[in-house]
């Protein structure tokens, strides 16, 4: 699986959400989005499942989040 990172950490809203958004339709089924913001993006989470996308939060700390996403019918390994 090949890595792409996102970072919107440094992004005013709506930008963040604006981003994400584009990027999930762009990952492909060998391709897993590192999502990296300074907070929880709760509205991206409708996005993801909307798409059939699974997550995983790695890291949930006060001006740090960071997570996993895929398309659901792909293994992560």
């Amino acid at each position: 699986m090949q890595e792409k990172l996102l970072d919107v950490s440094l992004l005013e809203a709506p930008e963040p959400l604006i981003q994400a958004v584009r990027v999930l339709d762009e990952v492909g089924e060998d391709e897993v989005l590192i999502f990296k913001h300074r907070m929880k993006p709760r509205h991206l989470f409708n996005e993801i499942a909307a798409r059939g996308m699974r997550y995983e939060i790695i890291k949930d700390e006060p001006n740090d989040f960071l997570m996993r996403i895929w398309r659901e019918n792909v293994s992560r390994t």
